[in-house]
């Protein structure tokens, strides 16, 4: 059995690396021939890896087409407004001015579905209170589930591909019409949160009690995720495997001291052992209703009832089966959490946890002392096996976890659950003892909060990604595996001195010696276009160093695309604070994440057109660093990695906006950049020129591809071989312009747009220049690439493979 779960699982991994999901025929006969594999005893086992892959891609195929099932043709459906008629399926923050929720949509246009499904709503500037539960009526927009496409940044896509969301859009204003609240439809997840709010005061620790109490994690901001992953924190804030099952131990025991209470004769009936069984779920399932069973939540159950299910079965467990066995009953509950990074760090640890333990009854003494111990470097030896996955999964790692969790997670499960389990509770039915037990858990997070803070603070809490990094690692992982299993004293000593020397290896690496061997193998440059919608940043690298133009858009609450795209890509890539930041001008979809680099990635040198009183009064830098800032003039210079950049525009500065931006020429001597920023057409005369004799082997289109840029004039006289455009996933100013990509396409330029492909990576040797996209070429998966469309509307939803 276990060998046919193994295959089962592995098939339905596999079926992940294809770049398109198949046809329906061949999913069809990818199942018949598992059906003949399963037929022929000898070849059972293999049938599982057949039947994994068929199933993965008969759940995308019907997702993909769930449109088309509905026979939504005619309807405009991501062209026009729609009516929408549905149920709220998520937790809402009725405190936030924008208000964003899942809706389970039933009726179209007064249609009634065949297949319900999932979208994604935002609704801006809402006046009326949303509820989960809520049955609503109102018109919308929409666009299929796309998300951006960058290395070692959260990938928007895949988290709604995960949670089977079809299509995501906004709430039209003033279009919206929600029937009468009825108290009895509002969940009581909803209600208990509006309830816990009125009683939890304290700013700081409010959005972890919510997120403890209820999985709701809205009202973290970005020092609240910052410090959990420093820390390696980040499970503790969701209900999960843990948290669920410190609830089912504690109902578990509870129905133990309920037999307690009955007569002894109650002792010899048989149904008493299935009390504190039934206790522990029943226990479970009520927390879990709490965060609406989310996904892994769910997880967590599936696992808990199939341990008690084995356990009254009579029968052994077998952690190897149970975890397979879980797993494949996961994957088949929810097909598409297996593209999420949840499910791989959940499973990753259970079976890390599950070598540990095997290794633990091997070595564990007597005495609580020694227990102690042995939790202490079960604790070490999971944070160390967790390293390489960490790392794949989030390009960083955090190194001091089991410092953290070492006394974090007894004093979580001893007595800070307990108390927030029932503070949950409380909250509907009495606020006054809820209230008294908010201030006992409020002082006691407060408390914790204090000493994650410190060790998030610490310089070495942190290891960030590079290839060299996760291969070591991965070696790490395997070597401390043998270890743990090895009997021989001389083979754990050879082991133990490879892991010396592995260890040693990365702390050179993170030195000076690490960043001499990579400045030595990095002698091309490179020109990546980030996948930033609408909005530009370009990081140009060489020699290990980087140079920034523009940092793209910042949004709400002190976010910015510097923090969640730039920034993890320059991680990604091993690098440190850009040598030069360019900012183009000040419009925000190009400026908005200056404030961000300043304070956690400031530049040795800032080019941009700002001055320096109003820069250092809005954008405050980081303590410490001494801020260099020079104008963006024309005919300004300087050389940089071996590449020489000359201003080309401005003439001076005049608050222009579009009109001021800063031109830069990059050339190594054989290629030529040219970045325009938002120049119109009237600069773009003026620098003619300029240009004049100098063949431009890559250009970013001016102003995304609008109509005001991009003459023909222009074109004619630069004519690039490169052209990328910087845009947002069907922008309502349709750019890059039709106009614009047909006279690019007169000159023989090729063409290529973030919107469709990703990030653009532009690697320039000696002899030409390279290229690939992010979608196409690093990371050509089908979760990446495809979504629901309809057939039909492809002038609004053209595909991401498209090229000129």
């Amino acid at each position: 059995m276990e060998r046919w779960l193994l295959t089962f699982i592995s098939g339905a991994i596999l079926s992940l690396f294809l770049p398109t999901v198949p046809a329906l025929f061949l999913i069809i006969v990818t199942f018949i021939f598992g059906l003949i594999l399963f037929s022929i005893n000898k070849f059972r086992f293999i049938s599982g890896l057949l039947f994994g892959a068929a199933f993965i891609w008969w759940q995308a195929n019907n997702h993909f087409s769930v449109l088309e099932t509905n026979n939504l043709h005619g309807i405009g459906f991501f062209t026009n407004a729609i009516e929408l008629q549905g149920k709220i399926q998520t937790l809402v923050n009725n405190d936030a001015t924008d208000k964003r929720f899942t809706l389970a949509v039933h009726t179209i246009n007064q249609k009634r579905l065949t297949v319900p499904f999932h979208i994604r709503l935002t609704w801006y500037r809402a006046d009326k209170a949303l509820y989960q539960g809520q049955q609503v009526h109102l018109k919308a927009r929409l666009k299929p589930a796309h998300g951006f496409a960058n290395p070692g940044s959260f990938s928007y896509q895949r988290w709604l591909l995960s949670h089977a969301i079809v299509a995501k859009g906004y709430v039209q204003q003033g279009d919206f019409e929600a029937n009468r609240t009825d108290h009895a439809t509002i969940s009581y997840s909803q209600r208990i949160l509006e309830a816990l709010k009125r009683i939890i005061d304290d700013p700081q620790v409010r959005p972890l009690m919510l997120a403890l109490a209820l999985g709701y994690r809205q009202e973290f901001e970005t020092e609240h995720w910052q410090v959990l992953q420093n820390t390696g924190t980040a499970h503790l804030m969701a209900i999960s495997g843990l948290h669920l099952g410190i609830v089912a131990t504690l109902g578990y025991w509870l129905g133990r001291a309920f037999l307690f209470l009955l007569p002894i004769k109650v002792f010899y009936q048989r149904w008493v052992f299935f009390v504190p069984i039934g206790c522990s779920i029943l226990l479970a399932l009520t927390y879990g209703q709490l965060s609406n069973f989310s996904t892994p939540t769910i997880r967590a159950m599936i696992m808990l009832v199939l341990f008690w299910g084995i356990r009254l079965s009579h029968g052994k467990v077998n952690m190897l089966r149970w975890a397979l066995l879980g797993i494949f009953l996961v994957i088949v509950q929810s097909p598409f959490s297996l593209i999420s990074t949840s499910f791989w760090l959940s499973f990753c640890a259970l079976f890390s946890i599950l070598v540990l333990v095997f290794w633990a009854l091997q070595t564990s003494g007597n005495g609580w002392l020694a227990r102690v111990w042995l939790f202490i470097k079960l604790q070490f030896a999971l944070s160390l096996l967790l390293i390489p996955v960490n790392l794949l999964l989030f390009a960083q790692s955090p190194l001091l976890p089991w410092l953290a969790n070492v006394w974090i997670l007894p004093w979580f499960s001893l007595l800070l659950m307990p108390m927030l389990l029932l503070m949950t509770l409380l909250a509907l039915v009495s606020e006054t003892l809820s209230l008294w037990l908010a201030k006992l858990c409020t002082w006691q997070l407060s408390f914790i909060w204090e000493q994650l803070i410190w060790l998030s603070d610490l310089e070495f809490s942190v290891l960030h990604s590079s290839d060299f990094l996760l291969i070591l690692g991965f070696c790490c992982s395997l070597l401390f595996i043998s270890y743990l299993l090895q009997q021989s004293t001389i083979v754990k000593m050879r082991l133990t001195g490879c892991f010396v020397v592995i260890i040693l290896f990365i702390g050179l690496y993170q030195g000076s010696l690490g960043q001499e061997l990579k400045k030595h193998s990095m002698s091309d440059w490179t020109i990546n276009v980030l996948d930033i919608g609408h909005g530009l940043s370009v990081v140009i690298e060489r020699n290990g160093r980087a140079m920034v133009y523009d940092t793209g858009a910042s949004y709400g609450r002190g976010q910015s695309l510097a923090q969640s795209v730039v920034h993890p890509f320059l991680r990604t890539q091993g690098l440190a604070n850009p040598d030069y930041l360019v900012v183009s001008h000040s419009d925000n979809d190009h400026a908005g994440g200056l404030s961000y680099f300043l304070k956690q990635l400031p530049p040795e040198k800032l080019v941009a057109n700002i001055r320096a009183k109003e820069l250092l009064g809005q954008h405050h830098p980081r303590q410490g660093t001494e801020l260099i800032i020079n104008p963006c003039l024309q005919n300004s210079m300087w050389e940089w990695q071996q590449l020489t950049v000359t201003v080309l525009w401005p003439k001076e500065w005049r608050w222009q906006e579009n009109e001021d931006s800063c031109v830069l020429l990059v050339t190594d001597g054989r290629h030529n950049l040219l970045l325009t920023g938002d120049i119109p057409s009237a600069v773009e005369t003026t620098l003619i020129p300029r240009l004049k004799g100098i063949n431009i082997d890559i250009l970013i289109a001016p102003h995304h591809g609008s109509k005001s840029s991009s003459s023909q004039a222009f074109i004619d006289a630069i004519r690039p071989q490169q052209v990328i455009f910087s845009t947002g996933y069907l922008n309502r100013w349709n750019m890059p312009s039709d106009t614009v990509t047909s006279r690019y396409q007169n000159v023989g330029a090729r063409m290529h747009n973030t919107a469709d492909s990703g990030m653009i990576k532009m690697t320039v040797t000696d002899q030409k220049v390279f290229v690939s996209h992010y979608r196409q070429q690093m990371a050509p998966l089908w979760f990446y690439n495809q979504f629901a469309t309809l057939a039909g509307d492809h002038s609004r939803t053209k595909g991401l493979s498209k090229s000129w």
